[in-house]
């Protein structure tokens, strides 16, 4: 029997992995994709609707109360600036974390909505820089402040959704 040269064994190697990937394509069936692709996402109600400058206790321990806000002019070094906002405002957030565990700030969120009108964050300068990075102690206090900036006028509709976990609080007001 003759031996195969390198080459010959390039060829077998390169021939054995090409058939197994046409038989592997051939038996993995893809799951069968409705004929409608078009998915339902169903938005969980807040855990509460509370006023601004309503404190709020989600239970653990956790209490959370958003500020009247108030309007500010926006400087060039802020996020977001280039989005021209009709209307920004500021708010103080105070969480406060009664409960025997850290809070990790990774799972607070803050979404801002207008009506039909775009909202988006605004921070970096003036001191309204967003939630604090590190973790809340057990037992401890914190407030910052948050900004938003709106494609609406004053006195229109303002939504704040908070999420704090599981838990999703909405703050109902109007912009300032």
């Amino acid at each position: 029997m003759k031996k195969l040269s390198r080459k010959q064994w390039i060829l077998v190697i390169v021939f054995v992995v090409v058939a197994g990937g046409i038989l592997r394509s051939v038996t993995n069936q893809a799951p069968e994709v409705p004929k409608d692709k078009s998915t339902l996402v169903q938005e969980e109600a807040p855990t509460a609707s509370i006023a601004f400058d309503s404190p709020l206790d989600l239970g653990g321990g956790i209490t959370v109360t958003v500020s009247s806000p108030s309007n500010f002019k926006p400087t060039i070094f802020m996020t977001n600036i280039d989005q021209k906002p009709k209307t920004s405002n500021a708010f103080d957030v105070t969480i406060k974390n009664g409960g025997k565990s850290d809070l990790d700030f990774t799972t607070v969120s803050l979404q801002a909505a207008s009506g039909s009108n775009v909202c988006f964050d605004v921070l970096g300068d003036l001191d309204i820089n967003g939630a604090p990075t590190e973790a809340l102690k057990a037992g401890s206090e914190v407030t910052y402040k948050y900004g938003v900036g709106c494609q609406a006028a004053s006195g229109e509709p303002l939504t704040l959704t908070v999420r704090i976990g599981e838990e999703k609080v909405q703050v109902e007001g109007k912009l300032a």
